[in-house]
């Protein structure tokens, strides 16, 4: 007579790790001199799903270190003149976000001076050696939460950022960015010993076009009217919406007559918009030369502004450029 077979209970089947439930995303830099506890590690985090980029250094480690990395596992003890102690500080003392990396140091039960140290120093988290692979797991796994949560945030961050210095409807940057970042770039520009030029640009009758046809109609010519810009100052950094319908453009490496020439190649292609009626604008420009005295960019924004007063005078639809050693300006186009 044969027996019917006992069904398995669930208790009977082989149990799952949890990493076969739920693998982890992410990059760790392991840095152990034990070839031996290398290959177990590395192991185990490989069945965990990350990518494992191994060092047996600290000051390996700091080499290769980058914004590629969500996570530093890392022996106390180590080859070389650094231990993980020394790699943890110097982690923590750099100026940028890598800073900020979740650092797991690997150490014996009996090290605890060594464990309060390195978190004193910043580790995240510490384990003791040999590990059980389960612990391991968890706690990485919490690390790299926290990694990715960071990563939001600083996105976030990024973007808000970004928002604070762009111009909502152009999407240019604003005056607040120009005057924050023009001055830097006129410094290296001085340093370096190279021309830098300044483009200052306002709309014809713009008032009258928003009187007439609308703020609707107004802000469509805004908009393609800082398309062109991006168009023709593809090579440039820093093109703004310096307010209403101005607009500046800080030209490195350009001198006067290079300056002037794409004045009259923008002038140009906004007289050429699809846009009823058609926009006319106003140039004015200027530029620091090795061969003149330095100025700062407020007094460099004063001359652009003088010219672009001098293009208008002249009966708009022109590009004036101020002459330093006239101290007047020249209107250049239309010839």
């Amino acid at each position: 007579m044969t027996t019917p077979e006992t069904p398995t209970s669930p208790s009977d089947a082989p149990q799952r790790q949890p990493w076969e439930e739920q693998s982890l995303r992410g990059r760790v830099l392991f840095v152990e001199d034990s070839q031996t506890s290398a290959a177990v590690t590395v192991h185990y985090l490989e069945q965990f799903g990350l990518q494992v980029r191994h060092v047996t250094t600290a000051e390996q480690a700091l080499e290769v270190l980058g914004f590629e990395f969500d996570l530093v596992l890392s022996d106390f003890f180590l080859d070389g003149q650094l231990t993980g102690l020394d790699l943890v500080e110097r982690i923590r003392a750099r100026n940028d976000d890598l800073s900020l990396l979740p650092v797991l140091v690997l150490t014996s039960a009996e090290e605890t001076d060594h464990r309060i140290g390195s978190l004193r120093a910043g580790a995240n988290d510490f384990i003791y050696k040999p590990f059980h692979p389960e612990e391991l797991y968890a706690r990485l796994r919490n690390l790299l939460a926290l990694r990715h949560a960071y990563k939001k945030l600083y996105t976030q961050k990024k973007a808000m950022e970004r928002l604070s210095v762009t111009d909502g409807l152009t999407n240019l940057y604003n005056k607040r960015f120009l005057n924050g970042e023009a001055p830097a770039i006129l410094d290296r520009a001085q340093r370096s010993e190279h021309p830098l030029a300044l483009l200052v640009m306002d709309l014809d009758h713009f008032k009258h076009i928003n009187d007439t046809y609308g703020h609707d109609h107004g802000d469509r010519t805004l908009k393609m009217v800082a398309e062109a810009l991006e168009e023709e100052f593809q090579e440039v950094d820093l093109i703004a919406r310096y307010g209403g319908e101005e607009f500046v453009v800080v030209l490195d490496r350009a001198d006067r007559a290079q300056a002037a020439l794409r004045g009259e190649r923008l002038r140009q292609r906004l007289a050429d918009l699809p846009l009823d009626p058609p926009v006319t604008a106003s140039v004015g420009i200027t530029a620091q030369h090795v061969d003149e005295p330095a100025r700062d960019f407020d007094k460099l924004f004063r001359e652009a502004d003088r010219a672009l007063y001098g293009a208008k005078e002249s009966g708009r639809d022109r590009v004036a450029v101020w002459e330093w050693t006239t101290g007047q300006a020249e209107v250049r186009f239309p010839a």
